[in-house]
């Protein structure tokens, strides 16, 4: 059950970390889904690991299987086993393509779609995943594959927020209705007992995460406030989560495009003719991945 806390409550870490563990998201008693996403976010793992993680999931090898074999990755030999999609599109490719799955997974054991359309939620996670990774691209100035899973996760905090305070998120899309482009972190401050971001951040670190990807998550909205050395994934998370905004990935905590960071733009140096690049690519890639990772069985 929520546990409904009032919006001007403290919310700590152990809160936090208690509805996480009640979704099933960390913990022993966690969900095959987020234990495997918590490995394959890890840029150390290994494609023999990554192969025995997927392996022990029949349903989600078989959807891996699936997307690698879709227009998306554009294969044109059949992928039948995990070893073989590893050596046809790379092991970050295979990566991100699992954590997409076991994403798709744990939203919809966590949802509560009274208040939020999850379905939504995770369209507009899918399109900065392939946002981010497109500008990664185009930068070099942070891995593709690290890229890809960022802004794949920056909004998994959300799922617990709503869980900790379904009448503060009640009352920020009570707000949205008035004002489509009010900052997140302003009606945070006003009306949610914690953001999103920071309950991100918590569950990153519980899952031992690297520094880079938690840090791109607890500051994805304002991402020059992250420690220097991160700094670069924030600001290709924060512009990925605008592009895909701007591509009518929308959901009601963000119903509408947001202008783009100026300052992450300068820092990641990004011009306009590189913008425009991935911009005019963007809303065929971010179908492609979609239409892979979200169509039924």
């Amino acid at each position: 059950m929520p546990l409904n806390l009032a919006p001007k409550s403290h919310i700590g870490s152990e809160q936090i970390l208690k509805a996480a563990a009640a979704m099933g998201i960390i913990g022993a008693n966690a969900h095959s889904g987020p234990r495997l996403m918590a490995a394959l976010c890890n840029p150390l793992v290994t494609a023999r690991e990554v192969a025995a993680l997927v392996g022990t999931e029949p349903s989600i090898c078989a959807r891996v299987l699936r997307v690698a074999n879709s227009p998306y990755y554009g294969q044109t030999r059949a992928v039948s086993t995990i070893e073989r999609a590893l050596v046809l599109l790379g092991l970050d490719a295979v990566r991100g393509i699992a954590a997409a799955v076991c994403l798709n997974r744990t939203v919809a054991n966590g949802g509560h779609s009274e208040l939020l359309d999850m379905s939504a939620l995770l369209r507009h996670s899918l399109a900065t995943s392939a946002a981010t990774e497109s500008l990664a691209r185009q930068v070099r100035r942070a891995a593709p594959s690290d890229a890809f899973i960022a802004g794949l996760l920056h909004n998994l905090g959300v799922v617990v927020q709503i869980r900790l305070n379904p009448t503060g998120v009640k009352a920020m899309i009570d707000a949205r209705r008035i004002d489509a482009t009010c900052d997140v972190r302003h009606l945070e401050s006003e009306h949610a007992a914690i953001g999103h971001e920071a309950c991100a951040g918590i569950i990153f670190d519980a899952w031992q995460l690297p520094e880079p990807l938690v840090a791109a998550v607890r500051h994805h909205h304002d991402p020059m406030c992250a420690p220097q050395a991160q700094r670069d994934l924030a600001c290709l998370v924060s512009l990925g989560a605008g592009l895909a905004l701007a591509c009518g990935n929308t959901y009601a905590l963000e119903p509408a495009p947001a202008e783009l960071s100026q300052q992450a733009l300068t820092q990641l140096e990004l011009d306009a003719e590189k913008l425009e690049i991935v911009a005019a690519a963007l809303p065929a890639r971010i179908a492609g991945l979609r239409s892979a990772v979200l169509d039924q069985d």
